[in-house]
């Protein structure tokens, strides 16, 4: 992570200014150093072990126009399945995209008129195409996936369309798995951050598909690190995440409280009844 204050570089003993360069927790300290002088991180090595990281898992992700999952209208999402074939959706949310999402993710108004499918249609496709992964028992994988699995359940609320069964799915959530197998973690959390550390690559941040792909990626790259979480059976795995969730979060909201930041966390996962903000 960026460093907040100035200090001394761990490696070269120069003076690293305030926001120029990187906060690095090594042997229980945090340290400054250049960009350039920082360590390189490195994952663990791929074991031999075998678990449902052998098994397929599909990728998932939704682009939209809020960071609130709850008011977000869905403009694009993605499906990416374990034989390499993605099922994409443009969707036009009826109401205007704000700038500053686009600037984000690059979809735009014109392109949603011109080329987006109606949202009540897509969103029909995409839950049914879900339902029948939830059906299969094949897990499925987003990155945050509170955001992704809230955002559309709100969606289909507001269409007054079936909901999705969440609570027969087998969620795998890489930013859940990441967070337990490595609790001293002091690099970024961005999608872009972890698939570097995973080498898993990333093509095009925030497309749907793309970010869907690395995910499953991650998720699968985790388990083959980590024997401990590839042994698990999907089904217990969703069910510890839950509970891992909650245990981060409660950190930190300890945290905030700490700093004397007026701010809530939700320890709801993967769906969140109230408002983040």
């Amino acid at each position: 992570m960026i460093n907040k204050f100035a200090g001394r570089c761990g490696n070269c003993q120069q003076r690293v200014e305030a926001g120029a360069g990187q906060a690095i927790r090594l042997g229980g300290r945090w340290s400054s150093f250049h960009h350039n002088c920082a360590p390189v991180q490195a994952a663990p090595q791929v074991g031999n072990h075998r678990g449902w990281h052998d098994m397929p898992v599909v990728g998932f992700d939704i682009e939209g126009t809020d960071d609130e999952p709850q008011d977000t209208r869905i403009v694009s999402a993605a499906l990416v399945y374990a034989d390499g074939t993605t099922k994409s959706w443009l969707i036009d949310p009826g109401v205007p995209i704000p700038p500053d999402a686009t600037a984000i993710h690059g979809i735009t108004n014109e392109a949603v008129r011109n080329a987006g499918t109606p949202s009540r249609k897509a969103l029909t496709e995409l839950s049914v195409e879900i339902g029948k992964q939830i059906a299969d028992g094949t897990p499925l994988v987003a990155y945050c996936a509170h955001y992704d699995v809230t955002a559309l359940h709100a969606e289909l609320v507001r269409h007054s369309l079936p909901p999705v069964e969440w609570e027969s799915a087998n969620i795998i959530d890489p930013s859940i798995l990441h967070r337990d197998v490595e609790p001293g973690w002091s690099g970024g959390w961005r999608l872009g951050d972890l698939c570097r550390y995973y080498e898993v690559e990333l093509t095009n941040a925030h497309d749907a598909a793309s970010d869907a792909r690395a995910a499953a990626e991650m998720a699968v790259s985790i388990a083959a690190r980590h024997e401990r979480i590839a042994r698990m059976r999907p089904d217990d795995l969703y069910r510890a995440q839950v509970t891992w969730f909650a245990e981060q979060k409660r950190e930190l909201q300890a945290y905030f409280d700490r700093q004397g930041r007026d701010e809530e966390v939700s320890l709801e996962w993967p769906l969140e009844t109230r408002r983040r903000r």
